[in-house]
């Protein structure tokens, strides 16, 4: 019934979610905004889309801008620039946040999920849900909490991840939160390097520099919440470890 594409998923050559570019199909539903996921999207005719992902894809000012005050809240190196790409939408746009969109004979349900992106959504169909790379870098650790805490309800759903990966909702909810509990570790641990940028460059080991920034900023707040640092400055944020 869904056939791999690329990062995405295909249904039966009816829609797409997150296709790539070379992928003909009429209707693309997209998780989020970062190019890969979204390449195909801006040649279909139709597209769903959560407001702030649609911003982020089409509005190079607002994505420049967002990039330029998270890497220096995360006191990333001033000589990097990250990657950032906005274009339009060749054909019609559709904006959820939550609830449901009819395509066709189908009905789809439209998932907030915001946590690798701050308008990350999930899609569910039929018995399937489409969830992007919510397995991936984290922008809002409270929230990622919250969406696994939501996944864990939909008993009898087979997970579609952007890395091509399919397994029932109880299996990926568990190993993800076992990735995440190893992670935070890591993080924890690397909160002698200060600011968010090298904290997430000492958890990670590598990674593309605002996604770092951007997991870095949401792990020091976590862990600053919940007493294992103090925040002593905000602009770059700079943190003290109290164990």
């Amino acid at each position: 019934m869904f056939s791999k594409a690329g990062v995405g998923w295909v249904y039966e050559g009816f829609f797409g979610v997150d296709v790539p570019e070379d992928v003909d199909v009429q209707i693309v539903l997209v998780t989020h905004y970062h190019e890969r996921h979204i390449a195909g999207a801006r040649w279909a005719k139709k597209v769903i889309i959560n407001p702030i992902e649609y911003s982020m894809a089409t509005d190079l000012q607002r994505a420049l801008r967002y990039s330029e005050v998270v890497l220096r809240r995360a006191g990333a190196p001033k000589d990097v620039k990250p990657a950032v790409v906005a274009a339009p939408f060749r054909g019609s746009v559709y904006k959820f946040t939550a609830g449901w969109v009819d395509l066709g004979d189908l009905s789809v349900r439209v998932l907030p999920c915001g946590s690798h992106t701050w308008g990350h959504t999930c899609y569910g169909v039929e018995n399937a849900i489409f969830v992007g790379d919510l397995d991936s870098w984290i922008v809002s650790v409270g929230v990622f909490i919250n969406v696994l805490s939501s996944l864990r309800g939909l008993k009898g759903y087979v997970v579609y991840t952007g890395h091509g990966g399919r397994e029932p909702v109880e299996e990926f909810v568990e190993r993800i939160s076992s990735s995440f509990k190893k992670l935070t570790e890591k993080y924890v641990e690397c909160l002698g390097e200060k600011v968010p940028y090298r904290i997430a460059l000492c958890a990670r080991g590598g990674g593309d520099v605002l996604r770092l920034s951007e997991e870095g900023i949401a792990f020091v707040k976590y862990l600053a919440e919940n007493g294992y640092a103090k925040i002593v400055n905000t602009f770059p944020y700079t943190v003290k470890p109290t164990y």
